[in-house]
């Protein structure tokens, strides 16, 4: 069976879920669907966006990102209500001078990614379509994603409370 290409940017939450056991590094799908206690047949036909038959719960959709740890169905489901997921774990307890460094030229970076992968679409014919929107919506998320790192490195910088 072919599986259906990943375009690099913010999928509906069906078509992550299909990426995330699909592309499993520790067995795909049939590793998931057995981690769920589902044939592997069944878990195929729930995470196939065309299929009006076997439906994905949110509990099934929710136990595939545990097992996977797949972030594209976070970037899925927070783009449905535009907002945006960020782990502060990411960020040093004490960071120095070169976790300050790697946090401003990681925002500037993702900052270019936004406005070159708008270049690229505009390139091709002058126009955005849907999958191009959808790389360039994954770009503004991981911009807003470096933005909330660099906030939180910041933060660290801060004396404690009642010490100002």
């Amino acid at each position: 069976m072919k599986q259906q290409p990943c375009h690099g940017g913010i999928h509906t939450p069906i078509t992550a879920c299909y990426h995330a056991v699909h592309d499993y590094p520790h067995g795909g799908i049939a590793t998931v669907a057995a981690a769920m206690q589902k044939s592997t047949d069944t878990l195929r036909k729930k995470v196939k966006e065309q299929n009006k038959t076997h439906l994905l719960t949110l509990s099934e959709a929710m136990q595939i990102l545990r097992i996977t740890g797949d972030t594209r169905i976070l970037d899925a489901v927070c783009a449905q209500v535009n907002v945006v997921w960020f782990c502060p774990g990411s960020v040093p307890c004490t960071p120095g001078d070169m976790d300050v460094l790697k946090s401003s030229t990681g925002l500037m970076d993702k900052a270019m990614s936004v406005i070159n992968e708008l270049q690229t679409a505009l390139d091709n014919d002058g126009e955005v379509d849907a999958t191009e929107r959808a790389r360039i919506d994954k770009r503004i998320l991981e911009l807003y994603q470096a933005s909330s790192h660099l906030s939180e490195t910041a933060r660290q910088f801060e004396p404690p409370q009642g010490k100002e």
